[in-house]
């Protein structure tokens, strides 16, 4: 029989899941809305680089947002439809996904957040953005709503190598990540990070160090991604030549499951698979999506007896490790 597992990690999946955690954090469940803020990207628009992220076509990463080009309060409005009373009202986090969402002017950011939690039904914002993008003021902004309502800030890590980040033109440092998760931490704002698994060039133990690197910046949640090639991407034609690879869907659970034995239990899981759409999707096609991945993932956790966050425990040294550049 697997050996029981500690709070807060869930009973039957053995590792702590984000549903769970908006639970304890909001007082209650709560959904995702994504909208379209209407920003940029630094690494697009000349601020940092113009040719993106290798692997990014942005349209594989953003299916969810119903209405973009449209403000965001009615965006959020036409997403939830109007306001009821307190005994129907669902709760809601707007998630400001496309590209990076605090690349603009500190008084452009505060007008978007504001118009998002405009809605009685909306309990907070998730920010996507860069970590090279969290400067002073921008951090001012973010803490001002979180004195208001809840915030949490997803930063893309996506490796823990700085080699594997230039090769896939980040252009961002592992080192501005940590800084830019300190930052936060240090004002009381939640934040997330996002990594993915195979990225060309990148190593299975690179991918397994990552937890204690995530655990000891104290971050809240993660999200798994497995390195997919979508039409569009930068390098969609070095796949086409044969030159990288795409992990196979068993490589994929195994190390998710490693990575979450080495990961601190207080850290939420926010996914554990990435997906685009059909349509987009070249590589790999396991037809199998984060909810089979989740099933997988637990029940293999199941199979060893043990937990997220065993290693931790059962081997400090191990588990406890601070990797990085």
């Amino acid at each position: 029989m697997a050996d029981p597992v500690p709070p807060p990690l869930h009973p039957v999946l053995r590792y702590h899941n984000y549903a769970s955690f908006l639970r304890r954090r909001l007082g209650g469940p709560a959904a995702r809305v994504c909208v379209d803020g209407g920003f940029s990207c630094p690494n697009r628009d000349g601020t940092v680089g113009t040719g993106g992220c290798a692997y990014c076509n942005n349209d594989a990463f953003t299916a969810g947002i119903r209405f973009p080009g449209l403000p965001v309060d009615e965006q959020v409005r036409r997403s939830l439809g109007p306001a009821r009373g307190d005994a129907s009202r669902r709760r809601y986090l707007v998630y400001f996904q496309k590209f990076t969402n605090t690349h603009a002017a500190p008084r452009e950011l505060r007008e978007r957040y504001r118009a998002a939690i405009s809605h009685p039904s909306v309990a907070g914002i998730v920010v996507g953005t860069r970590p090279d993008c969290l400067g002073d003021a921008v951090i001012d902004v973010l803490s001002g709503i979180a004195r208001e309502t809840y915030v949490c800030v997803e930063l893309g890590l996506q490796s823990v190598s700085d080699d594997v980040l230039r090769g896939v033109n980040r252009g961002h440092t592992v080192a501005a990540f940590a800084g830019a998760a300190e930052a936060l931490v240090r004002r009381g704002i939640d934040a997330g990070a996002h990594l993915i698994y195979g990225l060309p060039g990148d190593t299975r133990e690179s991918f397994l160090s990552a937890a204690a690197f995530l655990s000891g910046l104290g971050i809240r949640g993660v999200k798994l991604h497995h390195f997919h090639v979508v039409t569009g991407a930068p390098v969609e034609a070095a796949w086409r030549r044969g030159e990288v690879r795409v992990p196979a869907y068993e490589e994929y659970v195994i190390a998710c499951a490693d990575f979450l034995e080495r990961l601190s239990a207080e850290v939420a899981v926010m996914r554990l698979a990435g997906e685009a759409p059909d349509p987009l999707l070249l590589a790999p096609r396991w037809g199998k999506g984060p909810r089979e991945a989740a099933r997988d993932v637990a029940a293999l956790l199941a199979r060893r007896g043990t937990f997220q966050g065993a290693l931790r425990i059962r081997d400090p040294e191990r588990g406890e490790r601070r990797v990085g550049p």
